[in-house]
């Protein structure tokens, strides 16, 4: 019989689940709805359920032999220490949960190592043996890959590039800090800047509809203002990525998330301002890509590394 694994990609606002084989192809994938203001009982009940359903279906193919999940905020050790993403998540032992009510083996990640592990083992970053993932969404994740191996730190919390000091006297960040990459390159900070721009009567743009596709859009047909907003969201990207690279002398970077789609927007500031900060003999040799997976990145780094486990 076949071995089959079930990724799962477990975001604040939805849940995806992929019957996944052990050469890495989908044969089926699903969303919920998260809910995570139903708070974790109903999450995980929900999840349980959805992932009952898929083992069922996977029967029809071969055999599920496990379940990984990538999930939001500090894990370790098959707990959920915090969540900023999951109200209400602190040292939930969700591996356990979860192995008692399925009755098999469950990895738990991080969900943006889970991405970097996807990318790494069937998109983008295949035949890199270390590389930085770079998520940019509604926050700015990372993932590190080093000697093949995903690199978590002493105590899980490796790879949060959206908090690197880009601006030392910059904007406030959600966790407290000021000028951190994810309040300039990431959605929320690109829309932010948007907002800024009309209230100062430098764009016109629809305040109450903003959105990074919308820019992009306006952007892509001749809108200056909409340019300028990626192109400095670049310019920071820039700034974060010189570090890495001086820091960790990745084989590559890979950026993924909702933002990446507006690559040739911000790529053309974020190689100019790489160029300025890193050493040239680094640059030349590094490869800066776009991830290839989409929204299945998560679903198949958490799925390969179950089969990885075995």
């Amino acid at each position: 019989m076949k071995k089959l694994a079930i990724g799962i990609d477990m975001g604040g606002t939805n849940m995806r689940l992929a019957l996944v084989s052990e050469d890495g192809a989908v044969i089926n994938s699903v969303r919920h709805k998260t809910s995570a203001q139903e708070g974790k009982d109903a999450i995980i009940s929900r999840l349980s359920s959805a992932t009952l359903d898929m083992i069922a279906e996977g029967r029809r193919d071969g055999t599920v032999v496990g379940i990984g999940i990538g999930a939001p905020g500090l894990i370790e050790n098959g707990v959920v220490r915090c969540s900023p993403n999951l109200p209400g998540w602190k040292e939930v032992p969700l591996q356990k949960l979860l192995e008692e009510s399925l009755a098999l083996p469950v990895s738990l990640e991080n969900d943006a190592n889970a991405v970097a592990y996807g990318e790494k083992s069937s998109g983008a970053g295949k035949g890199f043996n270390s590389l930085v993932c770079i998520t940019l969404g509604t926050g700015v994740g990372g993932g590190v890959i080093l000697d093949g191996k995903i690199w978590r730190g002493a105590f899980g919390m490796a790879g949060e590039v959206g908090h690197m000091v880009v601006e030392p006297e910059g904007l406030q960040c959600s966790c407290g800090n000021r000028g951190c990459l994810e309040t300039y390159a990431s959605a929320t900070g690109i829309v932010r800047a948007a907002r800024e721009a009309i209230n100062k009567g430098d764009a016109a743009w629809d305040i109450d509809n903003l959105t990074t596709e919308m820019l992009d859009a306006a952007a892509r047909g001749g809108d200056r203002a909409a340019a300028s907003l990626f192109a400095t969201a670049g310019r920071y990207l820039g700034i974060g990525i010189a570090s890495l690279l001086h820091i960790l002398n990745p084989e590559a970077v890979i950026l993924g998330g909702g933002v990446s789609k507006g690559w040739d927007l911000f790529y053309p500031s974020m190689n100019e301002e790489i160029g300025k900060r890193c050493f040239s003999e680094i640059v030349d040799r590094t490869k800066i890509l776009p991830a290839s997976l989409g929204d299945s990145a998560g679903m198949l780094g958490a799925a390969r590394l179950t089969f990885e486990m075995m």
